[in-house]
């Protein structure tokens, strides 16, 4: 909540400049040099710092030569370390809103006696929610309210950050980890001080101390990066409704594809619920093609693309348009294998395949970074016959440049952005149309808004669905509809191409049509029956250790503290069963009320470690964990 300058600093971490401001004398003094003319004249609108003066042509000597006049003084000022320091958007004036908008604003405004309802605003992709949020937010400022802007990941915020900041200047401020610790002091500071009262940034910026809140927005509010795994775990959903509760504010939960959970409580009226459900200027949605990969191979094309996906780029490349092509793995190929002995590379601490970065020409594990040199021969057997399988982004930029000589790749993932402003970079080359193919990861599928972009491909629908977790088909469904949004967002129109092995699965079927409303019934029917969230509670007991007979025995023992009356699964050993070196096994509480599996969890943990054993493992609580691996 706090940044760590401040803590560190007992309070004071400012950092100051030298200026020079005008005295009485000088204000309205004129000099002979046209260089200490030019710095009067700067300094008529307040102080300006040396270092600013310097880049406007005027020297140190200069500014000392009008001091020594007793013109100007020089002066300590605090220096603002300003994230946004490089953003120079063109102001922009509110938009004319459609009447759904004007609906969703005038729903928000009308709140009665009592705490303001949440809202869900389920909105398709492109109608417009990013319009709602800054209206909302103008009616905020207007009586002296702060609002507090919360995007899934840090990758999210320049863009919007820049739409925020041409519509409300200076009173815009970002908080997020990304940031230099003095540009987050600063920033935190300014938010405190009420100088800043739109406060934009990741899942930590819930806690930004604003004097007085108006509103808390969750933009793609089902992502399930508002969620922090590692202690304190806590979901930035929950601690937004709960502080909206204490200071009387309005939450507004946006999405195209809600969350089952918030969908659910918006149908028992637990929160309100809005709807967009066109794109702006009656622009349709783009049709999406499902292409059956079975069938591809069976007629011969081995290829990564199919020959409708081929088709498609070729097509947009000639007409001078752009594409996305979305595939949810960094990397060059997804595993490395002994043709010999098929012996598969492992990350020695998390007995994952190890995926070979072509750029590094480095196996690496995407979970705990450990990186080996590609091997010349098979540690097993001594074999030489070793070969990549698979395909990652590397590799599909790669055959992009192969195939398609027209095109002009940029890759967006983790790997392409690991310095500060890489991604800023990248996003402002694609809109400038310096490329006209951008190939990446999930930081793709949401947010992005490109009018020339008509086609937008997905190299495989089936990373997500074959993952050993109830939430699969859910975000399967999410992250297919939230990437094909990207396409047809200017005048033109646009198209989509899936490829998938289960072309007949009902998430892939529901996102060809962009049909949540389809997807939700069926999806809910099946947690219904097994008593999944949003229709049951689950509390996830972790268990881990460098030893695997220790963390067995461990869990072993914790279920002996549960007792019969609560369900439980396992113990058994997590889908990741060893991560940075620690062995991982689960238990898992299931029940129609929350508060009993609380109850048996704090009470069993409690036993659990005064148990001699719990100095060899470590365990940990999930409360509604969103992913069981």
């Amino acid at each position: 909540m706090v940044p760590a300058t401040l803590k560190a600093a007992g309070g004071h971490k400012t950092k100051t400049a030298r200026y020079a401001e005008l005295t009485k004398a000088g204000e309205g003094a004129t000099a002979k040099g046209s260089k200490q003319q030019l710095a009067l004249l700067l300094l008529k609108s307040g102080p300006v710092s040396l270092a600013d003066l310097e880049n406007r042509g005027i020297s140190r000597s200069t500014v000392h030569s009008l001091a020594k006049k007793g013109l100007v003084r020089l002066v300590d000022l605090p220096l603002r370390r300003d994230p946004l320091a490089g953003l120079t958007p063109v102001k922009e004036a509110p938009l004319q809103l459609t009447p759904a908008q004007r609906e969703v604003l005038a729903q928000l405004t009308r709140n009665g006696a009592g705490r303001p309802k949440p809202m869900l605003l389920y909105g398709v992709t492109g109608s417009g929610k990013t319009e709602v949020y800054l209206q909302a937010i103008a009616c905020m400022l207007q009586k002296e309210l702060a609002s507090i802007v919360l995007v899934p990941e840090i990758a999210l915020t320049p863009q919007m950050t820049e739409r925020f900041v041409a519509r409300f200047g200076n009173k815009v401020a970002v908080l997020h980890s990304r940031l230099s610790a003095g540009e987050r002091y600063d920033e935190w500071c300014r938010v405190a001080r009420g100088e800043a009262l739109v406060v934009i940034g990741a899942r930590s910026a819930v806690f930004a101390p604003v004097p007085k809140l108006g509103l808390i927005i969750l933009d793609e509010e089902h992502e399930i990066t508002y969620k922090q795994e590692e202690t304190p775990r806590y979901h930035a959903r929950d601690i937004a409704l709960r502080r909206a509760e204490m200071h009387g504010a309005a939450v507004i939960l946006g999405s195209a594809t809600p969350s089952l959970e918030s969908y659910t409580k918006a149908l028992r009226g637990e929160y309100r619920l809005a709807k967009l459900p066109q794109r702006i200027a009656g622009r349709p949605l783009p049709p999406v093609e499902i292409v059956d990969m079975r069938e591809e191979l069976k007629s011969g094309n081995r290829s990564i693309f199919s020959r409708t996906l081929q088709a498609a780029l070729r097509d947009a490349l000639a007409a001078g348009k752009q594409a996305i092509i979305f595939l949810n793995r960094r990397g060059y190929s997804t595993f490395v294998l002994c043709r010999t002995c098929g012996h598969v590379m492992r990350c020695p601490a998390c007995n994952v395949s190890l995926k070979f970065h072509s750029t590094l020409a480095m196996l690496c594990c995407h979970y705990c970074d450990y990186r080996e040199p590609y091997p010349s021969a098979c540690p097993a057997c001594g074999g030489r016959y070793i070969r990549h399988f698979g395909t990652g982004t590397q590799k599909v930029e790669e055959e992009l440049r192969r195939r398609f000589p027209a095109a002009r790749p940029l890759r967006l993932d983790a790997d392409s952005t690991a310095r500060k402003g890489e991604y800023r970079q990248i996003l402002a080359s694609f809109r400038r149309g310096e490329a006209n193919v951008l190939v990446g990861t999930q930081m793709i599928a949401k947010g992005l808004d490109f009018p020339k972009v008509t086609l937008v491909g997905v190299i495989t629908a089936d990373t997500a669905l074959n993952l050993p977790d109830f939430r699969a088909g859910e975000r399967t469904f999410q992250m297919l509809t939230q990437v094909a949004g990207r396409a047809g967002r200017g005048a033109t129109g646009g198209r989509v191409v899936i490829q998938t092995y289960t072309p007949e699965h009902y998430a892939v079927v529901a996102a060809r049509k962009h049909d949540f409303e389809t997807f939700y019934r069926e999806e809910s029917a099946r947690r219904k029956e097994l008593g999944y969230p949003p229709f049951g509670y689950l509390v996830r007991l972790l268990v881990s250790g460098g030893v695997e007979g220790n963390v067995m025995k461990a869990a072993s023992l914790l279920t002996g503290f549960l007792g019969t009356e609560i369900e439980i699964w396992g113990p058994s050993p997590c889908p990741l069963e060893k991560v940075r070196g620690r062995y991982r096994w689960q238990l898992v509480l299931r029940g129609d009320e929350l508060e009993p599996l609380l109850a048996a969890a704090k009470e069993a943990a409690n036993r659990f470690r005064q148990c001699a054993v719990t100095a060899k493992v470590r365990l940990s609580l999930d409360v509604e964990p969103l992913h069981l691996l």
